[in-house]
């Protein structure tokens, strides 16, 4: 009995000890996402805690550090289109996120190579993209975390938390190139008046009753519609080709950009070769309006 006890001592010390089935990383795995005008954007990153350290930056991450806000792996973030960071562009990909933190002023780079262990910091040849923000203060937030907390409708605000300190980046979508017709005669055979009616589903979708004028007309390489009401209020939209015959409507906003409505597709019918009148369809397929040409 002496000698398995000894025994079994002896093997105790130099076996591993397996981990409690509770047990889990320090820093563990999270991630978020948002759509914004068509735009998906999606962070991943590992989340410390704070753990009751009340100088997180500044003393856990020193002053001038590069860091990747996370742990372990470094956090990436990826958007399906192009976007504008800050005002600036970042074409579409997956990249990784990093910050040189400093008390006043934090720098924030996006890098080619997603994929980096976080004690492998980046240089600047494959730096995509470099901008600078001011770090703000709010409420205590134990575990590291980025989330969306406004939304618009081109626009959003992603934003880092971990202790007191907050930081807003805004993440700006950008419109899809519009439709051109390239060849004038194409697009002068549009160019015409439009007598207009709203049908019954027009109704229910809460278009102005009757009828009224829609003039298109050319505007360089685009075509522009032009409606007037019987209220006297009018539309002016530019149509963007969305395949023969079709269009959809396209509005400006207040940055310049040209956004495409949803779910309006504007549809020529044809008699004899020539464009001689129009339908809207909505998402729904409902037909909301129909437009004779005239004379």
């Amino acid at each position: 009995m002496g000698r398995l006890l000894v025994l079994l001592v002896a093997l105790a010390a130099i076996l591993p000890v397996a981990p409690a089935c509770g047990q889990g990383r320090l820093s563990e795995r999270g991630g978020v996402s948002q759509t914004v005008a068509g735009t998906t954007i999606v962070v991943e990153y590992y989340r410390p805690v704070a753990r009751g350290r009340g100088n997180l930056f500044g003393g856990v991450v020193q002053w001038g550090e590069n860091w990747t806000p996370g742990a372990n792996w470094a956090t990436t973030v990826e958007m399906d289109h192009d976007v504008r960071v800050g005002g600036l562009l970042l074409p579409k990909g997956k990249y990784g996120l990093w910050i040189i933190v400093q008390p006043d002023t934090w720098t924030v780079s996006f890098h080619r190579r997603a994929r980096r262990f976080h004690t492998d910091r980046p240089d600047s040849t494959d730096e995509a993209l470099r901008l600078t923000v001011r770090p703000d203060s709010g409420p205590h937030t134990e575990v590291l975390t980025f989330d969306f907390p406004e939304m618009a409708a081109t626009h959003t605000i992603l934003r880092l938390r971990w202790g007191t300190v907050v930081v807003p980046l805004r993440i700006s979508a950008m419109a899809p190139p519009l439709g051109l017709i390239a060849d004038p005669v194409v697009r002068r055979a549009y160019v015409g008046r439009y007598e207009a009616e709203t049908l019954p589903d027009g109704l229910r979708m809460g278009l102005e009753p009757g009828r009224g004028q829609v003039d298109i007309a050319e505007s360089g390489d685009t075509l522009v519609w032009n409606e007037v009401r019987r209220s006297g209020k009018g539309d002016r939209i530019v149509l963007s080709t969305a395949g023969e015959d079709a269009f959809t409507w396209a509005r400006r906003d207040s940055t310049g950009q040209f956004w495409n409505e949803p779910g309006v597709i504007v549809s020529f019918t044809r008699t004899d070769g020539k464009p001689t009148g129009f339908e809207v369809e909505m998402e729904s397929g409902a037909v909301a309006s129909r437009a004779t040409r005239k004379p």
